[in-house]
């Protein structure tokens, strides 16, 4: 019995020996791989599938909406983009207003267009005045500004912008002014004479100029005076006349001699452009400070035109 455990136990430590040398001699080296053997497989049958390709989805047109029909209570205009033209303004380009431009030097600026009226001003050639209105036969044009006021003057001494027939006739011409009448001379009682002595040494005024030559001849469609001022043969231009009612009396209206341009060393009064005109007038020389340095010359003008001693075209002629 123990020997034939002995003997199980040999055969089982060669068999672990056995074993143990394989493994050893197995060390490092690789262990063939079987090689397998492949089996064509049938290649299999692909059916084409369609691609699916995404199609942007189309957003549907929104449906217009009817509108309703228009009707003939309710009409209304589409809006365009067209701009609508400004109304028209009630105010028009404004016209130019007739200009004149004095022409001489000292012109006399009036009150009404007369030499009846008095003086307002003299204007200084080159000054430009507003044309506004004119008498009917274009003898005299009212003017704005002298002082903010206007006036009156000849156009015959204005560099009119427009033709004369171009400006408006005046229909609020203001009425001629009646000539002051002269107030009568008192009348003295008489005195007893004084006894007779011998008469005082008297200064008699004596002044530069003289009137030298006074007349007058009929005319029915124009009253005016008119004359030269002379230093001897020569007529000179630059001498004030004035007119008035009385002798040394207030001023009607100042001349300065050749202030007409044609009329060298002359002056003219026109007392009314279009009729005859009755008055007695006098006319005479002043300084620059308004001081008489001439004798008085007198014209007394009629309203009658024919008959005896019609007078309408006076003529005052001073001297030195």
């Amino acid at each position: 019995m123990r020997q034939r455990s002995m003997l199980i136990l040999l055969v089982a430590l060669l068999v672990m020996v056995a074993t143990l040398g394989c493994s050893i001699a197995g060390i490092g080296k690789k262990e063939p791989t079987a090689t397998p053997t492949f089996t064509k497989t049938p290649k299999p049958t692909f059916t084409d599938t369609p691609v699916i390709v995404n199609t942007p989805t189309p957003i549907p047109t929104k449906t217009a909406v009817p509108t309703k029909p228009p009707t003939a209570t309710n009409t209304r205009v589409p809006a365009t983009n067209t701009p609508v033209p400004p109304a028209a303004t009630a105010t028009a380009t404004a016209v130019p207003k007739p200009q004149g431009i004095v022409n001489i030097e000292n012109l006399n600026f009036r009150a009404g267009p007369s030499t009846a009226y008095g003086v307002l001003g003299s204007l200084a050639k080159g000054t430009k005045l507003e044309v506004r209105t004119r008498l009917a036969d274009s003898s005299w044009v009212r003017a704005c500004c002298y002082n903010n006021a206007e006036g009156w003057v000849v156009p015959t001494y204005l560099d009119l912008s427009v033709p004369l027939d171009k400006i408006p006739v005046d229909t609020n011409v203001p009425p001629t002014p009646t000539p002051r009448p002269v107030p009568p001379t008192a009348t003295r009682a008489p005195t007893a004479p004084p006894a007779p002595t011998a008469p005082p040494a008297t200064a008699v005024p004596t002044y530069y100029y003289r009137s030298a030559n006074e007349n007058c001849k009929p005319n029915c469609g124009i009253t005016y005076i008119e004359g030269s001022v002379y230093e001897g043969t020569n007529r000179v231009n630059g001498i004030i006349v004035r007119l008035s009612w009385q002798p040394d009396g207030p001023t009607v209206a100042d001349y300065v001699s050749g202030t007409d341009p044609g009329k060298p060393g002359m002056y003219t009064f026109i007392l009314d452009p279009s009729k005859t005109r009755a008055g007695n007038w006098y006319v005479w020389i002043v300084n620059s400070s308004g001081q008489r340095i001439s004798s008085i010359g007198n014209i007394n003008t009629t309203a009658n035109c024919d008959g005896s001693g019609p007078c309408q075209q006076g003529v005052v002629d001073f001297a030195h």
